[in-house]
């Protein structure tokens, strides 16, 4: 048996990995997130809001004490407020930082602290993003936040060489998010047309397609491993 925690099951990456993992009836799948859209003998939904992390700590996960393979997916991602810094709100700034970084770090520090006499192999595999290395102007937060989420993953791995820690950004793919994008304003967000035109010339990615690399990805994380822990997909 082999169990996933995955973040952000309602549409999007995660909701076609869950789908993907459930293929296999040997997986056990648990999905955290608002919206449980997902309907499988092998599947539980934790519904809660990522933001609040008073929920986030009432979070108990299963023993799978037989298990061979245990991950935790940080999947779950928010784009944030789209304007320039000294235009954002203080309550949006504060939602993009605790959905896109400190989420991952309780729920990281939770699932160490569950699993760390656990003999299975532990994964730990967060959903980065190209912009964690380039600035854009008008996404301040998410670049600072999955810039953060990279570096999480790195420390991480310094610290616990019984997990394998991998940062892996997907490249463009269509998604709701990708959806808000297109929606910006342009005066907060110069590089909007840019973005609307991958829309338009088909240039986003299935995010089923995405999500089936992923998943081969943690079929065998240390294939994976010998290449990059921080890397594009």
């Amino acid at each position: 048996m082999r169990g996933f925690i995955i973040t952000g099951t309602s549409s999007g990456i995660g909701h076609e990995l869950c789908k993907l993992l459930l293929e296999n009836p040997d997986n056990k799948v648990i999905g955290i997130g608002r919206t449980q859209n997902i309907e499988h003998t092998n599947y539980n939904h934790i519904a809660l809001d990522l933001n609040n992390i008073s929920e986030i700590e009432n979070i108990e996960f299963p023993s799978w004490s037989n298990a061979a393979q245990i991950s935790l997916i940080h999947n779950a991602g928010w784009i944030g407020p789209i304007q320039k810094i000294g235009n954002q709100e203080l309550g949006a700034i504060a939602s993009a930082y605790i959905i896109n970084l400190v989420a991952p770090a309780v729920l990281s520090s939770q699932f160490i602290s569950m699993y760390k006499s656990s003999q299975a192999q532990k994964v730990i595999l967060s959903i980065s993003s190209g912009a964690a290395h380039t600035a854009i102007g008008g996404w301040s937060t998410y670049c600072s936040s999955k810039a953060g989420l990279d570096m999480l993953s790195k420390c991480i791995d310094e610290e616990y060489q019984d997990i394998i820690n991998l940062s892996i950004a997907p490249g463009k793919v269509d998604t709701p998010m990708q959806n808000d994008i297109r929606f910006a304003d342009e005066k907060a967000f110069p590089r909007l047309k840019e973005f609307q035109k991958y829309y338009k010339d088909g240039e986003l990615t299935d995010a089923k397609k995405v999500a089936t690399k992923y998943n081969q990805i943690l079929q065998n994380p240390k294939n994976f491993l010998q290449l990059n822990r921080v890397s594009d997909i």
